[in-house]
């Protein structure tokens, strides 16, 4: 299948003859004719791409992707009726039947089909289409140069059958349903010849005289209107069931009168005359162009206009698989790209929130450092204040604890020493006149509630008998603060 068409604001459609390339570029919604042009040679030439180089030359193309019509003149049509009505089969058939219709051999060949119909049951009618496969190459190679890729390759038979599909329907009742209708269109050095029945391709002719030749020569006038009077003959030759019971010029019909006349007696039917581009609506400057180039754009104008390729498409299958492999590689490409721009993306966001993190860590860092320092102050300041609050406190002051000897105390008692530190137990030492005394003045002190876990650590006596003085040590705590 022929690759679709990318939408845009305007498409490029070439059409290549031996003598004639020529250009049309319309707009699609709503179809409009933009511009036209042409580029013909005198006269016949080796060079198969000539016309299109001096075309180029002179008109650039600014799309990258465009629509290629090879003139008929370039091929081989041929109808056949094949006896298979599925694909596969057909293209067999087709293959065996190529030695037999050409004498090229099929290296050398591009051939394309399409199905018209089936007449009758069992057998489908297909139309052939076989050209040289150097022609298309060379003209494909140029357009490669000038950064040009056709989206596909197809018969200019086939964008006249679209452009008579897109004419106003005829004021003169149809006729029978076996009519056909002919299509000639005449081009700067030849004339296509369409056999259409209700609208559909079936049969072609193509003539090799054309406007150059028609302007130059009343025996080329001649021999134009000879080609054309036999027609009828020709499709009864092959086999095509019905009657021409209407006819259509286009192209270039400047002077046809005289030979619509003869055409019209000869045929037995009405032969109408219609500008290539009348119903496009085209501008002064685009009529102005068709006039001065002599060449007829009724083709162009027809595949564009039906928005559809045509169903017969010549690319080469090796440029068909490189084109393949070229836009799977753009769209590697651009994975790839749009790949590393998300790792990127998705690197700077990583770096950003690194950054931010330690920029915060930063800020909580200083935070904490500025709060260990307030916090080692006040925590100073509370152990300086419960000192404080300790030597305040009168059950743990030296006063209390001086107090609670001067209670207990009698005058057979001597204090000698003192030991107070802070939460330390107190230490009391001292002489008693007796060692009676001594363990009355430590009963005294248990009792009076002045201090808590009294002890008598030691208690001397230097000399015998209750009379004897007595050293003595005791330890006690003071009470805890409620």
């Amino acid at each position: 299948m022929p690759p679709r068409q990318k939408p845009s604001s305007s498409q490029v459609v070439l059409q290549v003859s031996p003598r004639a390339a020529k250009v049309l570029v319309a707009t699609i919604a709503p179809f409009q004719v933009q511009r036209v042009n042409a580029s013909t040679l005198p006269e016949q030439t080796e060079d198969p791409v000539a016309a299109l180089r001096a075309l180029l030359d002179v008109q650039p193309l600014n799309a990258r992707q465009v629509g290629l019509l090879f003139g008929r003149e370039a091929f081989s049509l041929r109808t056949l009726e094949l006896p298979s009505s599925h694909p596969k089969e057909i293209a067999s058939m087709l293959e065996l039947q190529l030695g037999k219709l050409t004498p090229y051999p099929r290296s050398d060949i591009l051939f394309g089909w399409t199905t018209i119909g089936s007449f009758r049951e069992g057998y489908t009618s297909v139309l052939l289409a076989i050209a040289r496969k150097a022609l298309i190459e060379g003209v494909l190679q140029l357009l490669k140069t000038k950064g040009v890729q056709p989206l596909w390759v197809g018969v200019s038979t086939e964008g006249l059958e679209s452009w008579g599909a897109l004419q106003p329907a005829p004021k003169a009742p149809p006729g029978p349903s076996t009519d056909l209708t002919a299509l000639i269109d005449v081009d700067f050095a030849s004339t296509d010849c369409a056999i259409l029945s209700r609208g559909r391709l079936l049969f072609t002719h193509s003539i090799p005289l054309g406007a150059d030749q028609l302007a130059s020569s009343d025996q080329a006038k001649l021999r134009w209107v000879g080609e054309l009077v036999r027609l009828p003959r020709i499709l009864l030759h092959e086999e095509i069931r019905g009657r021409i019971g209407r006819g259509v010029i286009t192209g270039v019909t400047r002077d046809m009168e005289p030979i619509v006349e003869q055409l019209t007696s000869q045929w037995g039917v009405s032969v109408e005359v219609v500008e290539a581009l009348a119903a496009f609506a085209p501008t002064p400057a685009v009529t102005q162009s068709v006039q001065t180039t002599r060449c007829s754009y009724a083709a162009l104008a027809g595949v564009l206009g039906s928005g559809k390729p045509p169903r017969i498409d010549l690319i080469p299958p090796e440029a068909r698989v490189t084109h393949d492999l070229q836009v799977r590689s753009k769209h590697l490409a651009r994975f790839v790209v749009s790949s590393f721009v998300l790792l990127c993306l998705v690197g700077l966001l990583y770096f950003e929130r690194i950054w931010i993190l330690s920029h915060y860590l930063t800020q909580v860092t200083q935070r904490v450092t500025v709060v260990e320092q307030v916090s080692r102050q006040i925590v100073q300041r509370q152990d300086t204040m419960r000192r404080i609050h300790a030597w305040m406190d009168p059950s743990h002051s030296a006063l209390h604890v001086f107090n609670a000897l001067a209670a207990a105390v009698d005058p057979s008692i001597t204090i000698t020493a003192v030991a107070y530190e802070e939460q330390q137990p107190v230490t009391i030492r001292g002489r008693a006149g007796t060692g009676t005394a001594a363990y009355a003045f430590f009963d005294r002190l248990k009792q009076q509630g002045g201090f808590a876990n009294v002890q008598a650590r030691s208690v001397t006596t230097k000399k015998g008998g209750d009379a004897a003085e007595a050293d003595f040590e005791i330890v006690c705590e003071l009470p805890r603060a409620s």
